[in-house]
Protein backbone atom coordinates (compact mmCIF):
# COMPACT_ATOMS: atom_id res chain seq x y z
CA UNK A 1 0.00 0.00 0.00
CA UNK A 2 1.48 3.36 -1.01
CA UNK A 3 1.18 6.56 1.01
CA UNK A 4 -1.81 7.92 -0.94
CA UNK A 5 -3.71 4.67 -0.38
CA UNK A 6 -2.74 4.79 3.29
CA UNK A 7 -4.09 8.32 3.58
CA UNK A 8 -7.34 7.28 1.91
CA UNK A 9 -7.74 4.37 4.36
CA UNK A 10 -7.03 6.71 7.31
CA UNK A 11 -9.53 9.23 5.89
CA UNK A 12 -12.16 6.47 5.67
CA UNK A 13 -11.53 5.50 9.29
CA UNK A 14 -11.73 9.12 10.47
CA UNK A 15 -14.98 9.50 8.54
CA UNK A 16 -16.34 6.28 10.05
CA UNK A 17 -15.42 7.40 13.57
CA UNK A 18 -17.25 10.70 13.07
CA UNK A 19 -20.24 9.01 11.44
CA UNK A 20 -20.62 6.28 14.05
CA UNK A 21 -20.54 8.51 17.07
CA UNK A 22 -20.94 5.45 19.30
CA UNK A 23 -17.89 6.04 21.47
CA UNK A 24 -15.96 3.10 20.06
CA UNK A 25 -12.22 3.59 20.51
CA UNK A 26 -10.03 4.11 17.48
CA UNK A 27 -8.40 0.78 18.29
CA UNK A 28 -11.77 -1.02 18.11
CA UNK A 29 -12.66 0.65 14.82
CA UNK A 30 -9.23 -0.14 13.37
CA UNK A 31 -9.48 -3.77 14.48
CA UNK A 32 -12.94 -3.98 12.90
CA UNK A 33 -11.58 -2.61 9.62
CA UNK A 34 -8.78 -5.18 9.69
CA UNK A 35 -11.28 -7.97 10.33
CA UNK A 36 -14.17 -6.92 8.08
CA UNK A 37 -12.53 -4.95 5.28
CA UNK A 38 -9.18 -6.68 5.03
CA UNK A 39 -7.23 -3.63 6.17
CA UNK A 40 -3.81 -4.86 7.16
CA UNK A 41 -1.84 -3.63 10.10
CA UNK A 42 -0.25 -0.65 8.35
CA UNK A 43 1.86 1.65 10.53
CA UNK A 44 1.27 4.80 8.44
CA UNK A 45 -2.51 4.30 8.33
CA UNK A 46 -2.57 3.65 12.06
CA UNK A 47 -0.41 6.72 12.79
CA UNK A 48 -2.55 9.07 10.70
CA UNK A 49 -5.80 7.70 12.09
CA UNK A 50 -4.74 7.62 15.73
CA UNK A 51 -3.25 11.13 15.54
CA UNK A 52 -6.47 12.53 14.09
CA UNK A 53 -8.64 10.85 16.74
CA UNK A 54 -6.41 11.23 19.78
CA UNK A 55 -5.72 14.91 19.06
CA UNK A 56 -9.16 15.72 17.64
CA UNK A 57 -9.87 18.50 20.14
CA UNK A 58 -6.69 20.41 19.25
CA UNK A 59 -7.13 19.69 15.55
CA UNK A 60 -10.74 20.88 15.57
CA UNK A 61 -9.74 24.07 17.38
CA UNK A 62 -7.13 24.80 14.68
CA UNK A 63 -9.65 24.12 11.93
CA UNK A 64 -12.37 26.31 13.43
CA UNK A 65 -9.90 29.14 14.09
CA UNK A 66 -8.87 29.05 10.43
CA UNK A 67 -12.37 28.56 8.98
CA UNK A 68 -13.75 32.06 9.33
CA UNK A 69 -17.49 32.06 10.03
CA UNK A 70 -17.66 28.25 9.77
CA UNK A 71 -18.21 25.79 12.57
CA UNK A 72 -17.23 22.15 12.15
CA UNK A 73 -20.84 21.13 12.65
CA UNK A 74 -21.77 23.03 9.46
CA UNK A 75 -19.12 21.26 7.38
CA UNK A 76 -19.84 17.97 5.67
CA UNK A 77 -18.50 14.82 7.31
CA UNK A 78 -16.22 14.33 4.30
CA UNK A 79 -14.74 17.81 4.66
CA UNK A 80 -14.23 17.32 8.40
CA UNK A 81 -12.48 13.99 7.84
CA UNK A 82 -10.14 15.38 5.16
CA UNK A 83 -9.28 18.39 7.33
CA UNK A 84 -8.68 16.27 10.43
CA UNK A 85 -6.49 13.88 8.48
CA UNK A 86 -4.30 16.63 7.07
CA UNK A 87 -4.07 18.82 10.16
CA UNK A 88 -3.14 15.76 12.19
CA UNK A 89 -0.49 14.90 9.64
CA UNK A 90 0.90 18.45 9.63
CA UNK A 91 0.98 18.75 13.43
CA UNK A 92 2.01 15.27 14.54
CA UNK A 93 4.25 13.81 11.81
CA UNK A 94 7.38 14.98 10.04
CA UNK A 95 5.65 15.04 6.64
CA UNK A 96 6.13 18.49 5.06
CA UNK A 97 2.96 20.61 5.12
CA UNK A 98 3.11 21.06 1.35
CA UNK A 99 2.95 17.28 0.84
CA UNK A 100 0.18 16.76 3.39
CA UNK A 101 -1.91 19.55 1.85
CA UNK A 102 -1.45 18.25 -1.69
CA UNK A 103 -2.52 14.77 -0.62
CA UNK A 104 -5.55 16.12 1.28
CA UNK A 105 -6.64 18.16 -1.74
CA UNK A 106 -6.35 15.09 -3.98
CA UNK A 107 -8.44 13.03 -1.53
CA UNK A 108 -10.98 15.85 -1.32
CA UNK A 109 -11.26 15.83 -5.13
CA UNK A 110 -12.27 12.16 -4.95
CA UNK A 111 -15.06 12.68 -2.39
CA UNK A 112 -16.01 16.37 -2.53
CA UNK A 113 -17.07 18.90 -5.13
CA UNK A 114 -14.76 21.63 -6.45
CA UNK A 115 -16.07 24.30 -4.07
CA UNK A 116 -15.52 22.10 -1.01
CA UNK A 117 -12.04 21.16 -2.23
CA UNK A 118 -11.12 24.85 -2.58
CA UNK A 119 -12.47 25.43 0.95
CA UNK A 120 -10.30 22.57 2.29
CA UNK A 121 -7.24 23.91 0.49
CA UNK A 122 -7.75 27.42 1.87
CA UNK A 123 -8.10 26.27 5.48
CA UNK A 124 -5.08 23.97 5.26
CA UNK A 125 -2.91 26.65 3.68
CA UNK A 126 -3.87 29.08 6.42
CA UNK A 127 -2.96 26.57 9.15
CA UNK A 128 0.36 25.79 7.46
CA UNK A 129 1.21 29.49 7.13
CA UNK A 130 0.40 30.02 10.82
CA UNK A 131 2.81 27.20 11.63
CA UNK A 132 5.39 28.98 9.49
CA UNK A 133 5.55 26.14 6.96
CA UNK A 134 4.17 27.95 3.92
CA UNK A 135 4.79 31.40 2.59
CA UNK A 136 2.79 31.23 -0.62
CA UNK A 137 -0.73 32.58 -1.22
CA UNK A 138 -3.75 30.27 -0.94
CA UNK A 139 -4.24 27.98 -3.89
CA UNK A 140 -0.56 27.71 -4.77
CA UNK A 141 0.65 25.31 -2.07
CA UNK A 142 -0.10 22.19 -4.07
CA UNK A 143 0.59 23.50 -7.56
Amino acid sequence: MNRRESRIRAFELIYETDFRGDGASWEEIYAGAMRCRGLGNHAFVKTLYSNAVEHQKEIDEKIEASAENWRLSRMSAVTRAVLRLCVGEMLYTDVPARVAINEAVEISKLYNDEKSTAFVNGILNKIAREKGELSVPDGQAHG
